[in-house]
């Protein structure tokens, strides 16, 4: 039961960091990401499109993580997004507004 609790946790945490993240780049502009090569795609193709494609992918990979049986790599990642991603933003975007 808990792998795949592990699972949606990290499938929400990427839709919130997709969310926050399209949030402050519609706010600030694609300097606002901090990843050079996502930055550059959403200058390529839009920031809706990279940000829904790479969030798709790193959910493609968390299920890959996941039907391999890799749990603590698949927490760590979740722990990664929730503390490196998530909270930064939240704290940035609570304090602008």
């Amino acid at each position: 039961m808990w792998p795949r609790a592990l699972l949606v946790l990290f499938i929400v945490l990427q839709a919130a960091d997709g969310l926050l993240t399209y949030t402050a780049v519609g706010r600030f502009g694609t300097v606002a990401e901090g990843n050079p090569i996502l930055a550059t795609w959403m200058m390529l193709t839009g920031y809706e499109a990279a940000l829904l494609g790479a969030k798709t992918l790193a959910c493609v990979c968390g299920g890959v993580l996941y039907v391999a049986g890799v749990y603590h790599v698949l927490a760590g990642l979740s722990v990664l997004y929730l503390f490196a991603a998530v909270v930064p933003w939240l704290r940035i975007l609570s304090f602008i507004s």
